[in-house]
């Protein structure tokens, strides 16, 4: 019946299954804790990648999915995929990283305006065998 509304576990398991616009398939890293869903599957293996790292003590403080406010009205946010912090000669460095298979003119207009509003360098992983002309 059309008129019958969802639960939110109904809602969050639809939204879960709902298709991809650019054909990404999403997947599972149970080696997160806890286990997380992953919009794409590169996304997922660089989660698995850092998530080793930190276990070696190469990286500490992983956060996934980070989020900025580049506007109140209207409300505008960036969201990075991934979060962390790295030793480095000059002392420790916050790296923001964003898997991307296809980057479009809104993510590139975000990007420049998370850099001027926040000072946030975003390093992007580009994966996939399409790329923009």
């Amino acid at each position: 019946m059309p008129w019958v509304r969802y639960g939110v576990q109904e809602k969050r398991r639809r939204n879960l299954l709902a298709k991809n616009k650019y054909s990404a398939k999403a997947d599972w890293c149970f080696d997160c804790e806890p286990p997380r869903y992953h919009r794409s599957r590169a996304e997922r293996e660089r989660a698995h990648q850092l998530v080793l790292m930190q276990k070696a003590g190469i990286i500490a403080e992983l956060q996934h999915e980070p989020m900025w406010s580049l506007s109140q009205i209207p409300k505008i946010t960036y969201k990075a995929d991934f979060q962390y912090v790295t030793q480095t000669q000059e002392g420790q460095v916050v790296i923001v990283e964003d898997v991307k298979g296809i980057l479009t003119r809104e993510q590139r207009v975000k990007l420049a305006w998370l850099k001027e509003k926040h000072g946030v360098d975003v390093t992007l992983i580009r994966t996939g065998r399409r790329h923009e002309r």
